[in-house]
């Protein structure tokens, strides 16, 4: 049975792509580049696809602006944007299952403790075991490292465990580290899912797999 839940954060639990994409696109215009030729949508394939990363590196050497004043940027439009995220829909139900299946909720993120401030906001926190986000300074994903300090720190049994997240790296993170990965991938963007164990475009799908698992 399949009860340990490691949770990837933006774009999983909460929908915080939108903000993402507009606290980036006003970095851009804060560098001078038009809002004519900004594509949102490649800004928004290039971040799910990869990740934020490659978009700052992409789009600084696109339009010739510097990298790292577009990455502090895009940080501080982020953090200001995103409290406005809001979980997707079917989390709590998850959740609930999770504690009936007698498991654990883990969250792994690249976001540092905004995360649980958010998860806190919607009372979400109380379903989490442990955490790990960017202040834990631990390689980033695909790395399995988070994943495994995580596991070895709670006693989690393996084969009972599963990473859950909207992109590539995220299911290659849980396949370094041995456990089984789960895309969510609501608008069927991934083209090369990393072949994760299970594949949804809805948290609820998630139920029925688990209560057989």
């Amino acid at each position: 049975m399949i009860n340990q839940l490691f949770w990837d954060f933006d774009g999983t639990l909460f929908n915080t792509y939108p903000m993402m994409v507009q606290a980036f696109i006003k970095a851009l215009g804060d560098l001078n580049v038009d809002e004519i030729e900004i594509d949102e949508h490649d800004i928004y394939t290039t971040m799910r696809q990869h990740d934020v990363g490659t978009a700052i590196r992409k789009y600084s050497a696109f339009y010739s602006i510097d990298e790292t004043t577009l990455r502090k940027l895009n940080r501080r439009y982020q953090v200001e944007m995103v409290t406005d995220a809001k979980p997707f829909p079917g989390v709590t139900k998850v959740f609930e299952l999770v504690k009936q299946l007698h498991g654990d909720n883990y969250l792994l993120t690249h976001r540092d403790n905004q995360a649980k401030t958010l998860l806190k906001k919607f009372d979400l926190e109380k379903y989490f075991t442990d955490y790990v986000t960017s202040n834990q300074k631990l390689p980033r994903k695909p790395q399995p490292d988070s994943i495994n300090w995580l596991a070895d720190r709670n006693h989690v049994d393996r084969t009972k465990a599963i990473m859950i997240g909207d992109r590539k790296l995220d299911v290659a993170a849980g396949h370094n580290a041995n456990i089984a990965a789960c895309l969510f991938d609501p608008d069927g963007i991934i083209v090369d899912s990393g072949n994760p164990e299970i594949k949804i475009n809805a948290l609820v799908e998630l139920i029925p797999w688990l209560s057989k698992s």
